[in-house]
């Protein structure tokens, strides 16, 4: 004797399955410092600009207590000089010397 079922009993158990393994465990929250780098340009003609990029910054993080979503900040600041092969060079530094996980910085002086 054979079962009919129908299309809508299908698509109805196989959407529940493919729901119920799709959804990822729940994350556990975090505890050690958040690691985020600046790269700005600290001398020459743009300098200006980067400080103030950086006193940005800086200003954001006392207001928050160097807390971000519940996780403090480390905070490290590199000058790029304005020249992209320098840029690059930092950038490389922070991802594998400080282990820096938000990279921030102006695009123009991110090399490609």
């Amino acid at each position: 004797m054979s079962r009919k079922v129908s299309r809508r009993t299908l698509l109805a158990s196989t959407g529940a399955a493919a729901a119920l393994g799709c959804f990822p465990a729940p994350a556990i929250a975090q505890t050690t410092p958040i690691k985020i780098g600046l790269l700005t340009v600290k001398v020459g003609p743009l300098a200006q600009g980067g400080i103030q990029m950086e006193q940005g910054v800086l200003t954001f993080l006392k207001e928050t207590n160097y807390t971000i979503a519940g996780r403090k900040v480390d905070f490290i600041s590199a000058d790029t000089g304005g020249a992209p092969a320098g840029a690059k060079n930092k950038a490389q530094e922070f991802g594998e010397r400080d282990k820096v996980e938000i990279n921030k910085g102006p695009q123009a002086t991110i090399g490609r």
